[in-house]
């Protein structure tokens, strides 16, 4: 159990300081781990409690884990009068829950294949987009995070 919680830990790392530091946004390295290891722990949990039932009841866990990080995320979108920004941060914040959920289930290999899945979303498409000459989001005008 402990491993699942370090392992949540330290996959979530990259995504939290690429936020914070790269994008500026608010959510980064200290929420981005926490939804982590609390997914991970609250899927622990959910193992424990209903061990020897049917998977339904852990279903319900990661129902409302689902739901729950949703509503974290939801908190990083800003709209103003012309757009919204956050998104990326939003989904970043779900997708830290997934890697969490995901170790402590022992799918290590989709937990590290969605880190570096969401590093290249957040990193290199937005290169890419500015190496043609497409990027028309509001952080390539300034206006974003």
């Amino acid at each position: 159990m402990l491993l699942a919680i370090a392992v949540s830990f330290l996959l979530a790392l990259p995504l939290g300081w690429e936020r914070k530091t790269v994008s500026e946004a608010v959510v980064g390295l200290r929420v981005l781990p926490l939804v982590s290891v609390s997914a991970c722990i609250f899927v622990i949990l959910g193992r424990l409690v209903f061990a020897g039932e049917d998977s339904t009841s852990q279903g319900y866990v990661l129902h409302g884990l689902m739901a729950g990080i949703g509503f974290i995320g939801a908190g990083a979108i800003v709209k103003d009068d012309e757009e919204a920004h956050g998104l990326a941060t939003a989904a970043a914040v779900w997708a830290t829950g997934a890697i969490g959920a995901s170790v402590a289930y022992g799918y290590y290999v989709l937990a590290v294949a969605l880190c570096a899945v969401s590093l290249f979303i957040l990193e290199g498409v937005p290169w890419i987009l500015r190496a043609f000459g497409a990027d028309r989001s509001a952080h390539a005008r300034g206006k974003g995070r």
